[in-house]
């Protein structure tokens, strides 16, 4: 038995194997699809080649050698192609297993996982720190990741997003409660996307733009960073309830985590970047939030259906709603007669109103205010569920500084 053959899973990782097992079955079936048995039969060969050479075997690295030498550049593009798909559904895999073993150490009231949250809390304590102390920690903390120019790494938004959709039904499999043809379904799903990917060229035949530099570090800053930047803050807090007693709820955390980027700015060397694009970057980051306000100030508002004659609403509530009637005077125009007994859905509505206004304008393109920034209300706009005092947890208070995430802020007054 070989070296290989005779590898033990410790039993946290017996679930990743057996999903890198079916994964990897699932694109060996899209690979006999799409580019016929021959295909399947050349990946598979060179895979248990490169298997036996790294296991020591010499005459191995002589076979993949010949069977690597003359390939004709059609084929070893597919080739090239078949093992990028396969390792990208692998890490997919172990992002996802990661995600599993943390919900595990949450299902587990004994410990908290081992140099997170809790964990780090929990030795503050025992070291002697008081909540106060801790505060205070937090507020002279700043994390800061800047996105660094990589102009040949962009990735195309539509690949990013099919590997998003891979990874959000492969943690649907998690479910326990799926019914055997509910899981069928699941990796049928997730067939058609990896299908989808081998179909679908990963890069633009044209030349890669700072354009498209931009595009993918606002992938992850708009769809990725805004969407999980708020479950960090609402962790800390939970965790300094559940460690300190503090009341999450009406704990105002400071901002301690920032997010900078060089794409679009960085003129060092690059004779694409120059004063016209550090413009419509700026611009481009600014439309971007601003629509992402939009949609999630008009989905809130959606759901916040509560009648005055119902609930009882403050009198902060109503000044910011008749703020919102002289800053936008036509969103109190555009409210249904139905919903002006609403007062926490027509509050969301002017915010969207008012994110949409400032986002609708062109950017400048000549004279003297070429170079204008966002106006500074701008960066300290803030969503409103906690400023009008409607519900706990519904959206994230967020604020954007031009090419800069500054971290939502719960409880932040708009």
């Amino acid at each position: 038995m070989s070296p290989r053959q005779n590898l033990q899973f410790p039993p946290k990782d017996e679930p990743l194997r057996d999903d890198v097992h079916a994964l990897g079955g699932l694109v060996g079936e899209v690979l006999r699809d799409q580019g016929g048995e021959q295909l399947l039969a050349q990946v598979e060969c060179d895979r248990v080649a490169a298997i036996r050479r790294r296991e020591g075997e010499p005459e191995a690295a002589v076979e993949l050698i010949v069977r690597a030498s003359d390939r004709a550049p059609g084929e070893a593009r597919n080739l090239i192609r078949a093992f990028s798909t396969w390792f990208q559904v692998v890490n997919l895999a172990e992002k996802v297993h990661r995600i599993r073993r943390r919900r595990a150490y949450q299902n587990r009231s004994d410990r908290p996982q081992p140099g997170g949250i809790g964990d780090c809390l929990y030795r503050l304590k025992a070291a002697g720190m008081s909540a106060e102390e801790v505060i205070d920690l937090i507020r002279g903390l700043t994390l800061y990741p800047v996105f660094t120019a990589h102009p040949t790494e962009s990735t195309r938004r539509t690949i990013l997003r099919n590997q998003q959709r891979i990874a959000d039904m492969m943690l649907e499999r998690l479910d326990p409660s799926l019914t055997p043809a509910e899981r069928r379904s699941v990796m049928e799903r997730i067939r058609f996307e990896v299908t989808t990917g081998w179909q679908t060229e990963e890069h633009p035949r044209e030349r890669l733009t700072v354009a498209d530099e931009r595009e993918h570090v606002l992938f992850y800053l708009a769809e990725v960073i805004y969407r999980v930047v708020p479950a960090l803050y609402e962790e800390v807090g939970l965790w300094l309830e559940e460690v300190y007693g503090l009341d999450a709820g009406s704990l105002e955390l400071p901002g301690m985590l920032r997010f900078g980027s060089w794409v679009g700015g960085d003129m060092d060397g690059n004779p694409d970047v120059h004063a016209k694009t550090i413009r419509e970057t700026l611009h481009r980051h600014q439309r971007v939030i601003l629509s992402t306000y939009y949609e999630e100030c008009l989905e809130l508002a959606s759901k916040l259906s509560q009648s005055a004659s119902r609930v009882g609403i403050t009198r902060a509530l109503e000044q910011r709603i008749a703020e919102y009637s002289t800053i936008v005077p036509a969103a109190r125009a555009m409210t249904p007669a139905r919903h002006d007994r609403m007062p926490f859905r027509v509050c969301p509505s002017a915010c969207s109103s008012r994110s949409s206004r400032r986002g609708c304008a062109p950017p400048t393109t000549g004279g003297p205010t070429a170079m204008r920034a966002p106006p500074s209300s701008f960066v300290t706009w803030r969503s409103p569920p906690t400023a009008c005092g409607a519900t706990r947890g519904a959206s994230p208070a967020c604020s954007w500084s031009s090419a800069c995430c500054v971290a939502p802020r719960p409880s932040a007054s708009t």
